[in-house]
């Protein structure tokens, strides 16, 4: 629990810190910054699929801890879609990402919500648990690549 506070507080400074600096921030450090993110996203998610699939043993600590760095990092991608950032370096982000702003903010906020449920659920230690809410996320994470992410 401490852990997780001090990440909090530690992510609330950054958050103030990065604000004021994405103000300056050039379009393909936005990109990069964005999609470093999102990686890590996906690779916390396909540690936790594997297990879900029975691929990797089911290990509570690490489930819940992967889990808990999605949670985390859920947050923070977003900061990195500022003006300007739909070129600049490669990128797959559609330009409706910028033309329809409402929507976008509402997956994130949907992501954001199902990684919240998915750490409560992997508290639980219950796979009949985990799965739905694992399953929620994924729609989560599919709803905004189908609509804001060129394959």
């Amino acid at each position: 629990m401490q852990q997780t506070l001090r990440v909090l507080a530690t992510m609330l400074l950054a958050g103030a810190v990065v604000t004021a600096w994405a103000q300056d921030v050039k379009p393909d450090r936005a990109i990069k910054y964005r999609q470093g993110i999102l990686q890590a996203q996906g690779w916390n998610a396909g540690i936790m699929n594997a297990m879900v699939k029975g691929e990797k043993p089911y290990n509570k600590e690490e489930f819940l801890l992967r889990a808990t760095y999605l949670d985390e990092l859920s947050h923070m991608a977003w900061e990195g879609f500022i003006p300007g950032s739909d070129q600049g370096a490669p990128t797959k982000a559609k330009p409706e990402i910028w033309t329809e702003p409402a929507k976008f903010k509402q997956y994130q906020l949907d992501l954001q919500a199902a990684a919240s449920k998915l750490v409560v659920a992997a508290r639980s230690g219950d796979m009949n648990v985990i799965k739905p809410a694992f399953n929620d996320l994924g729609k989560a994470c599919g709803n905004c690549h189908d609509d804001f992410k060129n394959k």
